[in-house]
């Protein structure tokens, strides 16, 4: 292999480490556990300071919204347990008391600190009762 090739396969190598290296990191953000409330207060050893999404629905007691600030703070629970959530930007049309919603964030051991907020839209297509 002459000289031009060498260049031409280490460029290649280079290529191929970076892409590689960039799927990693993407993928590496993106990953996150998905608990309950349950869960996550079971597990806050493990879990406290890692990227987790927590499920539940938005409780109608202790629900503040200060929408100059953007500063909203919300109970979410599984049905048998609570967690304080603390969220500031954009909120959702859909979010409500009784909401089901989707947080992304962070566990401190007292309130979970969410970066994104996602409300799930009801269904509008449900069986009637009795079918």
């Amino acid at each position: 292999m002459g000289r031009a090739g060498r260049k031409v396969l280490i460029v290649v190598v280079v290529f191929v480490l970076a892409g590689a290296y960039l799927g990693y990191s993407g993928a590496r953000s993106s990953m996150a556990y998905y608990l309950t409330v349950g869960e996550l207060l079971d597990r806050s050893g493990s879990v406290r300071d890692a990227d987790i999404r927590l499920g539940g629905k938005v409780v109608a007691d202790g629900l503040a919204w200060d929408q100059v600030s953007g500063n909203l703070t919300f109970l979410v629970t599984d049905g048998t347990r609570t967690l304080p959530v603390r969220y500031r930007g954009v909120v959702p049309d859909a979010f409500k008391p009784g909401a089901d919603v989707v947080v992304e964030g962070r566990y401190d051991g007292t309130a979970f600190m969410a970066q994104r907020l996602f409300a799930k839209c009801p269904s509008k297509f449900e069986a009637k009762p009795g079918r």
